[in-house]
């Protein structure tokens, strides 16, 4: 008796071909725009909660960290963003599931806040300076993402 591996019995049509995984590109890619009054910011994803982030190994935390600051420091570059003393930061997130989220609890912007410093955008992220009120939630199957506006305040 022969006996045939999987990828000998696709070939000679007894096995139907492998169906190839599908390739998820976003449709949302980084970009910002200088608006009235402030910047507009886009993130091509939703930032892991603070329940799956506390989970991660320290040297992935970081490198997620670093990966956004240095993302958002070449928008800064490229469109030449201005620094803001005192701002309010209003972030959205939109997501590609609707299901219930704690924005206030687990999708604090803490790693966001922190980015946004170390880009050069704001100029620190103290309280007295930055009002950062709860951040939104919407939904958008298709393209999920975080949009950041920061506006100057007196």
């Amino acid at each position: 008796m022969t006996r045939l591996t999987e990828a000998e019995a696709r070939r000679v049509g007894l096995l139907p071909p492998k169906k190839p995984k599908p390739v998820r590109i976003s449709l949302v890619q980084w970009d910002a725009k200088i608006i009235m009054g402030g910047v507009w910011i886009q993130i091509p994803h939703v930032p892991p909660s603070l329940n799956v982030w506390k989970n991660w190994h320290w040297s992935k935390q970081n490198k997620y960290k670093q990966e956004l600051t240095d993302a958002i420091q070449g928008l800064v570059w490229a469109m030449r963003l201005p620094k803001f003393t005192r701002a309010t930061v209003q972030i959205i997130y939109y997501f590609g599931v609707s299901r219930r989220r704690d924005p206030q609890d687990n999708f604090a912007p803490k790693f966001l806040m922190d980015a946004l410093v170390r880009a050069g955008v704001l100029e620190d992220d103290n309280g007295d300076l930055v009002k950062v009120p709860t951040p939104e939630i919407r939904i958008d199957r298709g393209k999920p993402r975080t949009e950041v506006f920061i506006w100057e305040r007196d």
